[in-house]
């Protein structure tokens, strides 16, 4: 018996009418044509209902081609049929939730509209989707209008250079760029050699090595100009890990691996309490109720610096208090009078 691509669901309706997808379409020819095999085209056309005598062409070539199927056609009997058993076509099927999850990775990069990775998943998720119309009752347009995301802090400038840097990072190449610091009066020259571009608190940022400073280093996308793809390759350390690099400090802070580290505990009351124990904030957080109803919980987790879980702390104003390390503890302090100071 001849096997083919296993897709995974099953039609359950004629949808006269309404657009059909291809890998629909394979399913129902196969189907008819294992029923009652020497069926021409355009006897297929009028049993799948809605389809044209050219479409079902293209996807009789599409059969034997791209799925290697032993079809032919039988000229005395004018219609096609299978030279040797094949097994069931099982097209896709997805159920609501896993539709769903697949409609969340699209929203995620629609920030990137008019880059290549952007018009990549989009056409990739909506075919899956058109494989399965048929298996979920929800459908694509109806997640448009039932869910939605919101990108914030996302600049136009992050995603004229997202193509450029996706094309670096995956070839190895070597680049060079004018970079803007936060407290720089001047931009400056940069060569490096990139690793990974990712999205951290709604702003994009390349993690690339450094070649002057010789070292890792984080860049924003909006703060970079001039970019510049060079014809110099690079091998990647193999030691490395964008994982441990991003989780060893709070939010968009990095520090290296031989940076001091601290064991952070923060007490929080009322409201703060529940916000912070509904989300995740760091990889080695933990969290401890200290009331059974949720109002007073303990914040634990290890960094490797304190600026950012700093400022953290100050937007929960007197719902946190710091219990530890006392560096963090007179940071808070130092940042609060600083405030009323100025």
């Amino acid at each position: 018996m001849k096997a083919y691509p296993h897709l995974r669901p099953e039609s359950r309706s004629g949808r006269a009418g309404t657009r059909r997808s291809m890998i629909w379409r394979v399913h129902e020819i196969i189907k008819h044509l294992q029923a009652r095999p020497f069926q021409s085209a355009g006897q297929l056309a009028k049993a799948i209902e809605g389809v044209s005598t050219k479409t079902i062409l293209r996807d009789l070539k599409f059969i034997r081609e791209e799925f290697d199927l032993p079809l032919k056609y039988h000229e005395k009997k004018h219609g096609y049929h299978f030279t040797e058993p094949v097994s069931e076509f099982a097209p896709m099927q997805l159920t609501k939730g896993e539709l769903v999850a697949l409609f969340v990775a699209e929203k995620a990069v629609e920030p990137l509209k008019g880059t290549r990775l952007h018009k990549l998943v989009h056409e990739s998720l909506h075919k899956i989707a058109e494989a399965c119309p048929e298996s979920v009752s929800l459908q694509w347009q109806d997640l448009d209008e039932a869910f939605s995301m919101k990108a914030t802090g996302v600049l136009k400038s992050d995603v004229a250079v997202f193509s450029q840097l996706m094309d670096a990072v995956l070839g190895h190449r070597e680049v060079s760029f004018d970079y803007q610091k936060l407290e720089g009066r001047s931009k400056e020259p940069r060569r490096v050699q990139p690793y990974h571009v990712g999205q951290l608190q709604n702003g994009w940022y390349l993690i690339a090595h450094d070649l002057d400073r010789r070292e890792m280093r984080k860049f924003a996308l909006q703060r970079l100009s001039s970019l510049t793809i060079l014809k110099a390759r690079f091998e990647r350390d193999p030691k490395f890990s964008v994982r441990d690099y991003l989780g060893s400090g709070f939010g968009v802070w990095s520090y290296p691996p031989n940076a001091e580290r601290f064991e952070v505990r923060i007490r929080f009351t009322g409201w703060a309490a529940h916000v912070v124990a509904e989300r995740h904030w760091h990889p080695s957080q933990s969290i401890t109720p200290m009331k059974a109803d949720g109002s007073e919980i303990e914040f634990k987790a290890e960094l490797a610096g304190l600026e950012e879980i700093t400022r953290w702390v100050l937007s929960h104003g007197r719902h946190a208090k710091v219990l530890a390390p006392t560096k963090l503890r007179n940071a808070v302090q130092a940042e609060a009078r600083a405030m009323l100071e100025s």
